[in-house]
C-alpha cells in the first residue's frame, strides 16, 4: 500500500524540534506531517483544507488525535488481563475508570527508518511494559495520494512465545473545515456493542440504530462491529457533499465512535473489540516472528464523488 524508493533514507525534511521530530510529506495539493509522537498524523490538507484534526508542532496529540494503537486499542478491564493461564496486571492509565486505555503508543516517539518526499515508516517496539512481557515491533507506512493518505501498520512478534495482539489506529476526521454540527456521518457499522457504564462490553450485539447520523448536538462514545468484514468506509461531509472518508481494510471490522467536547469526531478502526485482552474476541495471537497487518486511507470528496 506504501511503496517507498529503495534505501531511501530519512534525513532531509525532518523538523529540527528536539522534543517531538516529524517528517513533512508533499504530492501536488496534498501535504501532510507526520509527528514522531506516537507516529500520529498531525496534519493533513488537500489545497488548503483540512482532512484531519490538527495539532501544534512540538507537542503531543491532544486526545490521543490520530494516533495508532498497539499491541491493543481502546480499554482493558481493571488494567488485568488473563492469557494462557497467566495473569498479567498493566498500568491503568485511565485512572477515572480503573482501566488501562489504547496501548503503549501514547507518547512513545518512533524512530522514522525511511523518507522520500511523499512518503514514510516509522518504527518502534512496543514492550516489554509491567503486565507486558511480549516485545512487539510496530512499524507505520504512510504515502500521499491525488487526494489524501493511504496507511499500513504491521505488528511483529518479538517474543519467544506466543503474544495478543491487535491494531487500531484513532483518526479525528475533519471534514475539509466545516463544523462537526453542520456535518452529517456515513458508515458501514451494521451493529452496536452496549457497554456498561464504566465502557467495557456488556451484553450481546444488537442493530445500529441509524446511519447517515446528523452530527448536530450528537454525543458519541459507542463500539460498533460489521460482521460482513468488508473494507469499512467512514464519510464525513457537509450539505454540499464536500468532506472526507475513512475506508479501512476488512480485517479492521470494530470502530469506535467518540466526539470530543471540543466538538471532534474520533472514528477509530480496531481489529477487534474494547477488552478483547479479556473476552479473547477478535484477538490475535501471533506465534514467534508472527505478524499483524491492517491499513487504510484517507481522501478528499465532493459533491462529484
Amino acid at each position: 500500500m506504501c511503496g517507498l524508493a529503495a534505501g531511501r533514507k530519512i534525513m532531509r525534511g525532518m523538523s529540527t524540534k528536539p522534543a517531538v521530530p516529524e517528517v513533512a510529506l508533499a504530492r501536488g495539493g496534498v501535504r501532510a506531517v507526520i509527528s514522531t509522537s506516537s507516529a500520529a498524523v498531525r496534519e493533513l490538507t488537500v489545497d488548503g483544507r483540512p482532512l484531519l484534526r490538527s495539532f501544534a508542532q512540538g507537542t503531543h496529540p491532544p486526545q490521543a488525535a490520530n494516533i495508532i494503537l498497539a499491541p491493543w486499542p481502546n480499554r482493558v478491564a481493571d488494567a488485568a488481563f488473563t492469557f494462557r493461564g497467566r495473569r498479567h496486571e498493566l498500568a491503568a492509565t485511565e485512572p477515572a475508570r480503573g482501566h488501562a486505555i489504547h496501548g503503549f503508543t501514547v507518547r512513545r516517539i518512533f524512530g522514522i527508518v525511511e523518507h522520500s518526499p511523499d512518503a514514510a515508516v516509522l518504527r518502534s517496539v512496543l514492550g516489554p511494559e509491567p503486565g507486558w512481557p511480549w516485545p512487539i515491533e510496530l512499524s507505520v507506512h504512510y504515502a500521499l495520494t491525488d487526494s489524501g493518505l493511504e496507511a499500513a501498520m504491521t505488528a511483529v512478534n518479538l517474543a519467544d512465545e506466543p503474544a495478543p495482539c491487535a491494531l487500531g489506529v484513532h483518526t479525528y476526521l475533519d471534514a475539509q473545515g466545516a463544523p462537526l454540527d453542520a456535518c452529517t456521518l456515513h458508515h458501514t457499522i451494521a451493529e452496536r456493542q452496549p457497554v456498561n457504564e464504566r465502557l467495557i462490553p456488556a451484553g450481546a450485539r444488537e442493530p445500529w440504530p441509524h446511519s447517515p447520523i446528523p452530527m448536530r448536538g450528537t454525543l458519541l462514545d459507542d463500539a460498533g462491529y460489521d460482521p460482513l468484514h468488508r473494507p469499512h468506509l467512514a464519510r464525513l461531509i457537509d450539505a454540499s457533499g464536500t468532506g472526507v472518508e475513512l475506508e479501512a481494510t476488512p480485517n479492521l471490522p470494530w470502530t469506535q465512535l467518540f466526539t470530543s467536547p471540543q466538538r471532534h469526531l474520533a472514528v477509530e478502526p480496531m481489529t477487534a473489540p474494547p477488552n478483547a485482552l479479556n473476552t479473547g474476541e477478535d484477538l490475535a495471537v501471533l506465534d514467534p516472528g508472527g505478524a499483524l497487518e491492517v491499513g487504510w486511507s484517507v481522501r478528499a470528496i465532493t459533491s462529484d464523488n
